[in-house]
């Protein structure tokens, strides 16, 4: 299947020639859930207590915190290349 406006194949049907890229987020782990819970409980008494910047505050922390998590759960890059490499072969 060829694109109409360049007459190549299209990149996103075979991947890229350039090589894969490696996503910017992975999976969130489920016990981040364990931290980010209990701190938007807390920012929820916030601001039930009137006190609404601290409430804010722990929300963008525990937002932080789940991109942190899914930033460093990401897959790993793998090489197409190395696989079909042999040592061995003369």
């Amino acid at each position: 299947m060829t694109d109409e406006l360049t007459g190549g194949l299209m990149a996103g049907q075979y991947g890229r020639s350039s090589g894969q890229r490696r996503p910017a987020f992975g999976r969130v782990d489920p016990f981040c859930l364990f931290a980010v819970l209990p701190m938007l409980l807390l920012a929820g008494l916030t601001f039930w207590g009137g006190i609404a910047i601290v409430g804010v505050i722990v929300i963008v922390a525990a937002i932080l915190l789940v991109l942190f998590d899914s930033w460093s759960n990401r897959p790993a890059k793998v090489a197409h290349d190395a696989e079909y490499y042999d040592d061995e072969d003369y």
